[in-house]
This record gives C-alpha cells, sequence and structure tokens, in this order.
C-alpha cells in the first residue's frame, strides 16, 4: 500500500477515522503491497499492484477465492478494475487517497460522492490513490474450461447467433466467450449444462479440462496449461491480453 512519508516519519494509515492533514511538502510513494485476508475475504492492495501480482498473492493463501477483474495481468488495479460477479468496481470495499487539499482519507473520512467517484462513477480526478480494499469472492474447488474449434463451414456464423442469444440464459456458473469459456464446476456438470442449453456446440468431455481458478487464469492468458504461477508476475510487455478483455466470474447460485 501507498506510505506516506513527513519528514521521514512513516504513517500507516489503515484505520483513519477522519482526515489527516499532510501539508504541502507531503511527498507520496505508490507502492505494490498485497495482504490478503482469507477469513475475511478482503484484500488491501496498493494502487501500483498489477492484476497478476493480485492473483499471485490470492493464490499464495487460498484456492477457493479469487477476485473478478481482468485477464491483461500487467494492467494495474487503479487504472482497470471490471468484470462479473456485479461489477469488479461493486468490489470495492475502502480506499486510502490524498484529496486535493493534501489529506488522507479513508472512505469514512472522504464521505460516499467521493468514494463512488474515485471508483469510476466521476468523470474527473479527484487525487492520489494509494490502495484498496477489495471483496473476494468464492470460487470452487475444480472449474473446468473448454475449447471448442468450429471453422466457418461448420456452421461457426450460425454457432455464433446462437451463443449471443442463449448467453444471457445460461446457468450462472458459466461464462461463455468465443475465444475460452469458463465453468466454476466440474466437466461433467459442464457437459450437463451445455447439452441442456446450447446442444449445437456439441461440447464433450474430451473438449473440457478441469483445473484450479488460478490455474483458469493462466489458462486464459496464455492459452494453456502448466504455467507456472509465478508468470502472474512478469511486468514485461507483451505478456498477457493486451486488449484487457474480461475473464468474469459467473455468480453461483
Amino acid at each position: 500500500m501507498g506510505n506516506i512519508y513527513i519528514n521521514s516519519y512513516i504513517l500507516y494509515h489503515l484505520s483513519l477515522s477522519r482526515p489527516l492533514s499532510l501539508g504541502p511538502s507531503a511527498q507520496v510513494e505508490r507502492r505494490r503491497r498485497r495482504v490478503v485476508d482469507v477469513h475475511g475475504q478482503t484484500a488491501w492492495v496498493g494502487s501500483g499492484t498489477m492484476l497478476g501480482e493480485v492473483y499471485y498473492a490470492i493464490a499464495n493463501k487460498t484456492s477457493r477465492l479469487g477476485f473478478p477483474g481482468s485477464v491483461g495481468l500487467t494492467v494495474g488495479i487503479s487504472g482497470y478494475l471490471s468484470g462479473a460477479h456485479g461489477l469488479a468496481s461493486d468490489h470495492v470495499l475502502d480506499a486510502t487517497m490524498v484529496d486535493t487539499k493534501g489529506r488522507l482519507l479513508d472512505r469514512a473520512a472522504m464521505e460516499e460522492d467521493l468514494f463512488w467517484a474515485i471508483r469510476g462513477g466521476g468523470g474527473g480526478n479527484f487525487g492520489i490513490v494509494l490502495s484498496w480494499k477489495l471483496r473476494l469472492v468464492p470460487v470452487p474447488a475444480t472449474v473446468t474450461v473448454f475449447t471448442v474449434h468450429r471453422s466457418r463451414n461448420q456452421s461457426a456464423t450460425n454457432l455464433l447467433i446462437k451463443w449471443q442469444r442463449v448467453a444471457p440464459s445460461l446457468p450462472s456458473d458459466t461464462f461463455l466467450r468465443v475465444v475460452v469459456p469458463l465453468y466454476l464446476g466440474t466437466r461433467a456438470g459442464l457437459v450437463a449444462a451445455m447439452a441442456d442449453t446450447f446442444p449445437e456446440l456439441n461440447v464433450t468431455v474430451s473438449d473440457c479440462t478441469e483445473m484450479t481458478w488460478i490455474q483458469s487464469v493462466l489458462y486464459f492468458v496464455f492459452y494453456s496449461t502448466g504455467k507456472p504461477s509465478k508468470m502472474l508476475l512478469d511486468r514485461g510487455n507483451g505478456i498477457g491480453d493486451p486488449s484487457g478483455s474480461c475473464m468474469r466470474l459467473a455468480r453461483s447460485s
């Protein structure tokens, strides 16, 4: 998380209950610290943290929690929070920031209008966000990805049209994208769900691969299995999905 340095003293700001005046000489250092609270299902992350680093920190603590963000691993937390399970911005519980008056604020001190604005509700700059508190979401021990290849002469166009029609009515545990779909459950459950809602896709057990949620993150990024989780920490150019396309976590029923 970001620390505020004043005359070489560090002010820890996670339990602020009121604004703290820093004065014009305050220097803000953006950090990449990640603190995951498994019991509370939350994580504090510095605003300089990349999404891959967030996923890696969560996976190091538990395999049963995730965060609905992007598969663009080198996208910064402050710049991009989106996904499903609601929007990712809906899972921002708190933040620490320095406003334009040099005050150090948390959610209680900044009040709800400003908190709404820094999560994307406003169209301007309101200060420097130092850290975010995120709500993590439960994920099953096993998720399933599947890839079905269809060429244009194999009715791919008709399948895309069908996909657009059935997507809103798919089981809530399913995220079906054109590139790589994800199902929060076992392959048997996925095959049954697809046979019921999208039989034209003809998904079979051999199309499916079971894995943990964090392995599915790597699969979405690199389109292959067996990648080490430390690749989530790579900040180099060209790693991951450059478009920052959404990796959604469907809301479990």
